[in-house]
């Protein structure tokens, strides 16, 4: 496989789910075709549509509770707090600014909607709930009051359900697939400028904003201190936390690397190829998957990849000895060799290099360089009887099976 073939199932892929994301516009375009519809969108498929004042009572709700005295409560004290009369503009503005309202945030475009049932809890599905203004929750809509640029922006309008809750049929829900919100959200930024830069526009949003970044940040620092001391499911579990909070190739190509050193290769290629989808231009991404598909026999699409990887940073000395291997593997020695020389000149302090270089030379009967690199790699404190018995049971099993007779004194290096 050439690195056109890559590149062409790439933009296969692309277009898959392109099409895909069409289909979800498409499904919402449909429903709203038949009524007077509001939309709301949430990033997992919660038990109800509920407000944050339902969500935050600490207790079990009796039948017949009632949260508009407990939202009353909330009143009385916001209105220490502004010089606004109206009791909607208030509400309004303590949602805006995160406080615990009975109202439900719905938006009178599907698209925003969209936007917002894919921006985060990526490792879930979403969701696009349809709400008629004409239903039994009419009376309950309300316009905002002397709206901010956000609402403004957002689309804003709100349902205040007495129950503190609303229920729909699952007719009036469309379902977002988990793998598809990053295609969505370029979709909708690149067909319809909605970003969270559009629907967040205004300084609270920056906070926000800058928040999430912060904690997707402080994930992926402890992830790679966890890689970095061996503890590989931990690693694991902070990029996933991180990952759920937003999908940065960065932390996808770092779990990737901690599947790949438990041995779970098809876990690993999974998330280098949605580093790969989210910024094809990471280097480390392409050796990774290079090393995984390696690992399970893949040999030309780990070539391939290691290509890529190479022509992305050509001081990528790993790819290059990742793509040494292979050729060696595939018995392409000379191949090999000068991948090993330009890994060497990029990292010359990696003793691993000169032990395949070594192997390597042994295979083409060239004795002197073959003792040369094995001396060095010993030097630099390899093990090069258990390297060499990885690949070999003793160097009788060698000389067998590649129908060479190995010079004595290498022989004895190798343990004999």
């Amino acid at each position: 496989m050439n690195m056109q073939n890559s590149s062409e199932d790439s933009t296969q892929s692309d277009t898959s789910a392109l099409e895909a994301v069409l289909q979800v516009v498409n499904e919402l375009a449909r429903k709203s075709a038949n009524g007077n519809y509001i939309y709301r969108g949430e990033p997992e498929c919660y038990d109800k549509i509920s407000s944050s004042l339902y969500r935050d009572i600490p207790f079990a709700v009796p039948q017949g509770f009632n949260i508009d005295a407990l939202q009353e409560a909330h009143l009385d004290e916001a209105r220490k707090f502004t010089f606004e009369t109206d009791d909607l503009a208030i509400l309004t503005e303590l949602q805006h600014y995160g406080g615990k309202t009975n109202l439900i945030d719905f938006t009178a475009d599907y698209l925003i909607a969209l936007f917002f049932a894919c921006d985060g809890s990526y490792l879930c599905d979403g969701r696009v709930v349809l709400l008629a203004r004409g239903g039994e929750m009419s009376n309950h809509i309300h316009g905002p009051r002397n709206p901010v640029n956000r609402v403004i922006a957002q689309k804003s309008v709100f349902v205040q359900p007495p129950l503190g809750y609303i229920e729909v049929e699952d007719n009036d829900i469309v379902i977002i697939p988990n793998n598809l919100k990053h295609f969505t959200l370029d979709y909708l930024h690149k067909s319809h400028g909605i970003s969270q830069q559009t629907v967040y526009n205004d300084l609270h949003g920056f906070v926000r904003y800058k928040e999430t970044h912060r904690d997707v940040l402080n994930h992926s620092i402890v992830s790679i201190v966890n890689l970095l001391n061996g503890d590989c499911q931990s690693a694991i579990d902070s990029c996933t936390e991180s990952l759920n909070l937003d999908p940065f190739a960065p932390t996808y190509i770092i779990r990737g690397f901690a599947y790949f050193l438990i041995g779970d290769y098809e876990r690993a290629i999974d998330d280098f190829n949605r580093a790969i989808v989210l910024d094809p231009n990471y280097a480390a991404a392409y050796g990774g998957r290079g090393f995984s598909y390696a690992l399970t026999g893949d040999y030309e699409r780990a070539i391939d990849d290691f290509n890529r990887a190479i022509a992305l940073n050509t001081e990528d000395a790993a790819a290059y000895s990742g793509r040494g291997l292979v050729y060696a593997y595939l018995d392409d020695y000379y191949h090999a060799i000068d991948d090993f020389d330009q890994a060497i000149v990029l990292n010359p302090d990696n003793s691993s290099y000169y032990c395949n270089r070594g192997e390597a030379w042994l295979h083409l009967s060239e004795w002197d360089n073959a003792k040369a690199d094995l001396a060095t790699a010993q030097d630099m404190g390899v093990d090069i009887v258990e390297s060499f018995r990885s690949d070999y049971e003793s160097v009788a099993d060698f000389e067998r099976h590649n129908n060479i007779t190995l010079p004595d004194d290498i022989a004895a290096m190798l343990g004999g």
